[in-house]
């Protein structure tokens, strides 16, 4: 039985395809169930093995992303056109896989000015996109590294407690390279309506027992509990290892 504060679903892949397939209905039912209602479709996306994941999940579902934009959950503070660069990789990706979206669709910080200043004006950009100081995203895609890190919120150092009065916050020491970033706090992240983890490899198999079935907060996707929101995770076996004997809603 899990300990964590905040229920959640797990969904279990047997393959890669099978969760791409996962990821791609979970995306489809989201929008389709907001632009019921709204004109445009919110999402907070993160970097790493989800670029292609996110990408091979519109394509296998045919999702109209006409009326989407897209924010990013963190971003290294390097030029727009850097490889490590989490706006380029999509940039990349999508222009050559998705040629629908268009640039104007992804909302990117402005890495050319200092790194505070590049914090500040993010969460001002995201504020007058909402029209709202307390933005509630409609879905959050966020990953986990073998530490339990989520968006560039990293076990031991005190960014990832909550900011009560603050949506996205400067990093300037990461122990993953390159050092400065920024990133959404957990006060932004747990206000969204939908927040999915997606996970997978078997190096994690240990914290995600830790984050999801024991609730250790010391791990800063623990943290992560949507205060009227729904949590899902996506997930292959070998992740899901330790966590199938669990009531865990899997």
């Amino acid at each position: 039985m899990s300990s964590r504060k905040c229920p959640f679903h797990a969904r279990v892949s047997e393959t890669e395809d099978q969760l791409v397939q996962s990821l791609g209905d979970k995306l489809h039912h989201c929008s389709t169930e907001v632009l019921k209602n709204r004109p445009t479709f919110r999402v907070g996306i993160s970097g790493g093995s989800l670029v292609q994941l996110l990408t091979r999940a519109l394509i296998s579902r045919k999702i109209d992303t006409t009326n989407w934009k897209f924010f990013f959950c963190d971003e290294r503070y390097v030029p727009d056109d850097d490889a490590e660069s989490t706006f380029n990789a999509y940039r990349t990706e999508m222009n050559a896989k998705l040629p629908n979206i268009v640039e104007s669709q992804l909302i990117k910080a402005d890495t050319a000015l200092s790194l505070d200043a590049c914090a500040c004006d993010y969460a001002a950009r995201i504020i007058d996109e909402f029209g709202s100081s307390c933005p509630i995203f409609d879905l959050l895609l966020l990953g986990m590294g073998p530490d339990g890190h989520t968006c560039s919120l990293f076990p031991g150092r005190s960014e990832f407690q909550i900011h009560a009065e603050q949506l996205v916050i400067p990093i300037r020491d990461s122990p993953k390279p390159p050092p400065e970033r920024i990133t959404f706090t957990l006060t932004l992240i747990n206000n969204a309506n939908d927040v999915v983890f997606v996970v997978t490899g078997a190096s994690k198999a240990d914290v995600v027992k830790s984050v999801f079935i024991d609730g250790d907060r010391s791990f800063p996707s623990a943290c992560v509990e949507p205060t009227h929101g729904k949590l899902t995770l996506i997930i292959d076996r070998a992740a899901a290892a330790k966590i199938l004997s669990q009531k865990c809603g899997c």
